[in-house]
């Protein structure tokens, strides 16, 4: 049976329905499902979810091993991990259909996974440095502010190094959700895309005096000189308008809308560290900035305290998440050990 199977995308979307309002997931983690469930289908030719069992799942890794990416390059292991993982669960949910239960062949289940070696393999990663405090101001040192548009840009580097918020939260939030005197942002879940919808209270952190000025600057500019009220988005989109002269569209200044997307933001960071010289940065990295700057610079009472504006229950979330350090922080530290202490040199 190829290209269509009415009874398998039946329960594809009874299971898209169970992961977004059942279990509360993301569309975008639901688009790598389908990706995995099409690709089982794909080498299955749309046979029926009934027949899966033991001789199938082993067959479809022995496919999957040979499957090539859009560069014509073998799968990474990470992509296959990250497959057999998606189809793991969605037959794992599938066993307990009332349809299926006593047609699908559970025991196949756990024969959709790599060896332990692979699978170690496959979660392994090349080390992310991130970009130090000073690579950052260095960026923001670099980047121009005469127009409207290139104050946000330069804005939104510097608010990102002074909150680590979040990249979809920074698009959502708006005026009203920062207290310039208290130095505050209340990430509201009601409009503000926190993680897990979740209400975060952040603090501008002491991290950068420069970062700081830039910020306040921009908000007081932005209300002042361009009327942004309390509901406008603190990081408004451009205006696209139709230039009569070219017949093209064009950016006109800033409008009163939200980015739809975090997109922009992330092109953004990643001009900007180019221009200056350095490799490209996501705007998440800069939590691991932050993280580490911390970990070097504040007490224990003081590293809760940024972890808890991270938007995290618990410190250790901070410490091990975005804390690792880099192989030079590492070399530094060892470097370090006795200083101070004349029994140990």
């Amino acid at each position: 049976m190829t290209g269509y199977n009415p009874e398998n995308e039946r329960v594809k979307k009874q299971y898209e329905e169970a992961l977004l309002h059942g279990r509360h997931r993301e569309p975008r983690t639901v688009d790598a499902v389908w990706k995995a469930i099409n690709s089982f289908e794909q080498f299955t030719e749309r046979k029926s979810f009934k027949r899966f069992d033991t001789e199938q799942a082993k067959g479809f890794k022995r496919w999957l091993a040979k499957q090539v990416n859009s560069k014509g390059q073998p799968l990474s292991l990470s992509t296959a991990r990250s497959t057999l993982s998606n189809l793991r669960d969605f037959f794992s949910w599938l066993v307990t259909h009332p349809q299926y239960t006593k047609r699908v062949d559970g025991r196949g289940i756990d024969y959709l996974r790599l060896s332990d070696n692979d699978e170690r393999a496959g979660r392994a990663t090349r080390e992310k440095i991130p970009p130090t405090v000073e690579e950052v101001r260095r960026v923001l040192e670099n980047m121009p502010f005469e127009s409207d548009i290139e104050r946000r840009d330069r804005a939104i580097v510097a608010f990102i190094l002074l909150t680590g918020v979040r990249d979809g939260a920074l698009i959502s939030l708006k005026h009203k959700d920062v207290d310039l005197d208290k130095r505050e942002i209340w990430q509201d879940p009601k409009h503000v895309n926190t993680k897990n919808r979740k209400g975060i209270t952040s603090q501008f952190i002491p991290i950068d005096s420069f970062a700081e000025e830039i910020v306040l600057d921009w908000i007081t500019y932005s209300r002042n000189m361009l009327g942004m009220k309390p509901d406008a988005p603190l990081f408004p989109k451009q205006r696209i308008v139709n230039n009569p002269k070219t017949l093209q569209f064009e950016a006109s200044g800033l409008s009163t809308e939200h980015w739809a997307n975090a997109t922009p933001v992330r092109e953004i960071f990643h001009s900007a560290f180019i221009a200056a010289g350095l490799p490209k940065c996501q705007p998440h990295t800069i939590r691991n900035t932050i993280a580490i700057w911390a970990l070097e610079n504040c007490s224990q009472l003081q590293f809760k305290a940024i972890s808890q504006s991270l938007g995290h229950e618990h410190a250790m979330t901070t410490y091990n998440t975005y804390g690792n350090l880099t192989h030079h922080d590492v070399r530094k530290a060892f470097a370090s050990i006795g200083k101070g202490s004349p029994e140990l040199t």
